[in-house]
């Protein structure tokens, strides 16, 4: 936006800068909440409605509000338009700094589907309840863990468990109640259907041979393997081979806002290096040229869709 103001380039299209609320998810799943709203994949009542993980009271409308991030524009991709939409990202992976290149050109994504489970046993004495009578639901969960691990393995996708509670805890009491939250990605819809039907198969069977209760399988998060717009995605890669980045086009492997905007508006995103492929984590770090370059794909790329829209309509 500064060199566009700086250089005195007038757009045929006002561009605009976004930063959609709660994308990760993380104190208030689902993530890429604002972006699902915008694009009607999700109600606005609903979203509003979340509740901190922490506590699963504390709604995401009442915290809004307590910080003065409510806003007054409806979310709707009708009423507040964009004619595209272009996210970069660190490429959250190893396939570019592997490969040394400079920019990922992300044509598409794979699917993903995000489960809430709770196992319910019964608590008892751990130094006085008899292994055969136990009903221990944190044993349950663990063999889930184990499993969905070896879902991933052998369908070549990724299968993780991340957050996870148990209860009651005491050092003297044998689990009564588990929640857990587990994740599978592919980039295949049937494949990724097998996976998760047969991650439910084993949790079920486990409870029922362990003496133990589901009483929550919850699927929170659900999107099918995508591809982005086809001029869009072009406009990425003649940017980063018109200012001799070297590139490849990958697909992201998690979800981003871009995948919602993609229901609604013609979407692409650009993807830097990150060191060791670490995200979510202070060590997350990608390197000011990586940036530069990532930002100078963006700019390229969003100037030449201008120019598409400018000889469509102008």
């Amino acid at each position: 936006m500064k060199v566009l103001k700086e250089s005195g380039k007038k757009t045929y299209a006002p561009i605009s800068v976004i930063n959609w609320t709660n994308e990760e998810g993380a104190r208030f799943p689902p993530g890429c909440m604002s972006s699902a709203v915008w694009s009607h994949n999700l109600e606005l009542d609903y979203a509003l409605s979340c509740t901190d993980t922490a506590d699963n009271v504390t709604t995401i409308g009442s915290e809004l509000q307590r910080i003065g991030y409510a806003g007054s524009k409806e979310v709707s991709h009708k009423t507040n338009p964009l004619s595209a939409h272009f996210e970069i990202h660190i490429e959250q992976g190893t396939r570019l700094e592997e490969a040394g290149l400079d920019v990922g050109v992300v044509d598409g994504g794979q699917g993903m589907r995000w489960y809430n489970v709770t196992f319910q046993g019964v608590t008892r004495h751990t130094d006085t309840t008899a292994m055969a009578g136990r009903q221990d639901a944190l044993v349950g969960a663990a063999k889930a863990i184990l499993e969905v691990e070896r879902i991933g393995k052998e369908y070549g996708g990724m299968a993780t468990v991340s957050l996870f509670k148990s209860s009651p805890q005491n050092f003297c009491n044998i689990p009564s109640e588990v929640n857990f939250s587990f994740s599978m990605q592919h980039p295949s819809s049937d494949t990724l259907s097998e996976m998760t039907s047969s991650i439910e198969s084993y949790i079920r069977s486990t409870a029922a041979t362990s003496n133990l209760e589901v009483t929550a399988y919850d699927n929170v998060w659900t999107f099918e393997p995508f591809s982005f717009d086809s001029q869009a995605v072009q406009c990425v890669e003649d940017a980063a081979k018109a200012d001799g980045f070297s590139y490849k086009r990958l697909i992201s492997h998690t979800g981003h806002d871009s995948i919602y905007t993609n229901f609604a508006v013609p979407t692409a995103m650009v993807f830097t290096p990150c060191k060791d492929g670490i995200s979510h984590s202070p060590l997350e770090y990608a390197s000011p040229k990586d940036c530069r370059i990532g930002a100078q794909v963006v700019l390229g790329a969003v100037l030449r869709y201008d120019e598409v829209l400018r000889k469509k309509f102008g």
